[in-house]
């Protein structure tokens, strides 16, 4: 795991969407927007999602992956990480993974609005993502640079 600069890390723990990619099984790249908690302790990235979706089957074919984290507001901050994923066998609905994507994203009070909905229905799998190379930049500090594992 690349040691990274801890200014983001604020910026990483705030409710927002990121966006993964990963690589088919044909080489063709696949992205979705999607919830996420990030451990600031651990340098890693917690997703927690249908055991059947395309990146679930694109992850198990090939552990590439790449996150971005972005803002719409001006002056922008973003951050993309660049690493590997991996993925637990299926955890029925793991209703406690998801609980805690939920309540970070949402709030604890969104959960008795999910919890019986179709998303809190699927069979999951927990991914972890493992960050090999950071790219960062906050215009609103003026900060930027990116880090790698050697």
């Amino acid at each position: 795991m690349a040691e990274r600069r801890r200014e983001m890390d604020e910026f990483l723990n705030e409710p927002r969407m990121a966006r993964i990619s990963t690589v088919s099984a044909g080489g063709l790249p696949h992205s979705v927007p999607l919830c996420y908690k990030f451990d600031s302790g651990a340098g890693t990235f917690f997703i927690s999602t249908g055991s059947d979706s395309v990146t679930v089957k694109n992850l198990k074919h090939n552990p590439a992956v790449s996150l971005c984290i972005d803002d719409d507001e001006f002056p922008f901050r973003a951050v993309i990480v660049e690493g590997a994923a991996e993925v637990s066998g299926e955890m029925g609905t793991d209703h406690e993974g998801l609980r805690s994507v939920i309540d970070q994203f949402f709030g604890p009070d969104m959960w008795a609005n999910y919890k019986d909905g179709p998303v809190a229905r699927k069979i999951r799998v927990r991914i972890t993502v493992f960050p090999a190379r950071w790219k960062w930049w906050d215009y609103r500090r003026k900060l930027g640079g990116s880090v790698k594992v050697d």
